[in-house]
């Protein structure tokens, strides 16, 4: 591969990350993107570590059996609340916890006094996901909501949330 045509892909696939409104991409659409002779691996590797050059962080994440490529910077989203931080971090808790695939009544039940002012908010900017699978509906959290909560989501247990809970 030559270092012309491999900075040419290079810059492609990094411009495109950069200018993608939805910040995440998935992985066969940039392979689609690089010639079947060249190593995508290596190529993705590349725009990695420029991207973080500039403080950006380049996340990979599965969702329904495809994988995504997320680009996230350090620091909180401003436009999420705390409010509705927590209550992303509870339903993460609970997927990772109890079921991946957590019934849409019962997060309603459970999120009904934070529903409309965080859930919903979550639902309705892709940080979750409301999907219909043989006619129950459930939620699941998207790449951008894993993304959303990457320096908290190892460590994020349930136990732990709600001992800080029982401490107010």
């Amino acid at each position: 591969m030559s270092d012309e045509i491999n900075q040419e892909i290079i810059t492609k696939i990094t411009k495109l990350i950069l200018t993608n409104e939805q910040k995440l991409i998935r992985e066969d659409d940039l392979n689609n993107l690089i010639d079947p002779s060249y190593d995508f691996n290596q190529i993705i590797n590349i725009v990695y570590d420029n991207l973080k050059e500039v403080g950006f962080e380049l996340i990979t994440s599965t969702f329904l059996d495809q994988k995504y490529y997320i680009l996230t910077s350090d620091g909180k989203d401003d436009n999420i609340t705390p409010s509705q931080y927590g209550a992303l971090a509870l339903i993460s808790a609970l997927s990772k916890e109890i079921d991946d695939n957590l019934k849409l009544n019962d997060i309603k039940d459970i999120f009904s006094q934070v529903w409309e002012s965080d859930v919903k908010f979550l639902i309705d900017n892709d940080y979750l996901r409301k999907i219909s699978i043989n006619e129950l509906e459930i939620v699941k959290i998207t790449p951008l909501g894993k993304a959303l909560m990457k320096n908290i989501h190892k460590d994020l247990q349930l136990k732990n949330l709600i001992d800080i809970f029982k401490k107010e």
